[in-house]
């Protein structure tokens, strides 16, 4: 099993939204006053649409921008203008926010701060209001801002890509996809993960690897997390048609600034394999799991995500599997992406042959975020 984390936020404010709706009777023959009343209705709409986005960043040559903040993390404020727009703003080049709306804010310590944004004197420091206490907070201190009335749908962070290859002289066809998708809310964050490999030879055997991942954290205090997880995985080359996989563990994340995150974990999975040959069997091995993430500021945008897991086998003894996988992504226009990637899964005990095995290879492939 591969697993897949995603830092998100804590805690959750018992607060709601109102929602509002109307309707408007079409007739043939319209009167003035129906107009007036259509008119007034429209503006008031405008009106309100445009009093949702007074939030305030200050950039560090002077500049103001005027929007809605939508969300702050990897290093990247994003924010809506008038002109429905988004603004994907550098977090080292802001030196002050003013909203009056509710956020929540997510710092290095694992600490999390609730309230408006207002800017410091002088200014450089963000400041989180709370019922008229105001708390100071170093900008690189800051490792996500979240709205507390944010949508459905903007909770939602992910990537798509997709790679192909043809060799016409080899006759050699191949096909990768990986997708992820993480919904994030202050108390967890579900993540789910695709990865998927075909190759074809004429009058050579395919080969096929796939691997289906979710996930689940809760988060505790001081960066403190526990975890569910499962998912399927498929690899012929490694003698394994199928493998369904159950588990959940306990971790921390040892680092996590604004830029750089490192997370480790222990538990436990209950796998039942369905060899290529041979009879399906149930075992149960120990997880060991890592994960590391960095990025850069600057244009283009460098990601670089590592993942480790090793399982110790509780019921076959002497058994160990392996998933390793790192890939680093540049950012070559905005939301769309260069990504190479280099997988390596080892098994010491085959589930067809019952020898060692290892399978591993890059991965090229464009890709688009959301």
């Amino acid at each position: 099993m591969r697993l897949s984390w995603s830092r998100g936020p804590r805690f959750d404010p018992s607060e709601g939204r109102a929602h509002s709706s109307s309707g408007v009777e079409s007739h043939r023959m319209t009167s003035p006053r129906a107009l007036s009343v259509a008119g007034l209705l429209l503006f008031a709409m405008a009106g309100t649409a445009f009093a949702q986005r007074t939030d305030v960043i200050v950039l560090f040559n002077g500049d103001r921008v005027t929007g809605e903040i939508r969300s702050y993390a990897a290093g990247r404020l994003s924010v809506e203008t008038d002109i429905g727009s988004d603004l994907s703003l550098r977090w080292d080049r802001i030196t002050s926010i003013t909203s009056d709306k509710q956020f929540e804010v997510e710092t290095t310590d694992g600490r999390y701060d609730y309230g408006s944004l207002a800017p410091s004197t002088p200014p450089g420091k963000l400041v989180v209001v709370s019922e008229g206490k105001p708390t100071e907070i170093e900008f690189l201190a800051v490792v996500r801002i979240s709205p507390i009335h944010q949508t459905f749908w903007r909770r939602w962070d992910g990537s798509l890509g997709l790679g192909f290859n043809y060799t016409q002289a080899s006759a050699i066809v191949q096909f990768t996809l990986n997708a992820n998708a993480v919904f994030r809310r202050p108390t967890f964050a579900a993540s789910a993960a695709l990865s998927t490999f075909f190759s074809s030879q004429s009058g050579v055997p395919s080969s096929q690897r796939a691997n289906f991942t979710l996930d689940y954290q809760k988060f505790l205090k001081e960066r403190w997390f526990v975890a569910g997880f499962g998912g399927a995985d498929r690899n012929i080359d490694l003698g394994l048609d199928l493998r369904v996989s159950l588990g959940a563990g306990y971790g921390r994340y040892l680092v996590q600034t604004n830029s750089t995150t490192l997370g480790v974990l222990l538990g436990i999975s209950g796998d039942h394999e369905n060899p290529v040959d041979g009879t399906p069997s149930f075992e149960v091995a120990a997880v060991i799991g890592a994960q590391f993430s960095t990025f850069t500021y600057d244009f283009p945008k460098i990601t670089v995500n590592a993942t480790l897991s090793v399982l110790p086998y509780l019921t076959d003894s002497g058994r160990v599997r392996v998933e390793f996988n790192v890939q680093a992504k540049r950012e070559i226009v905005r939301d769309f992406y260069l990504s190479l990637s280099i997988f390596d899964s080892y098994d010491s005990r085959d589930p067809s042959t019952q020898q060692a095995k290892n399978d591993w290879g890059p991965v090229l492939s464009l890709g688009w975020t959301f």
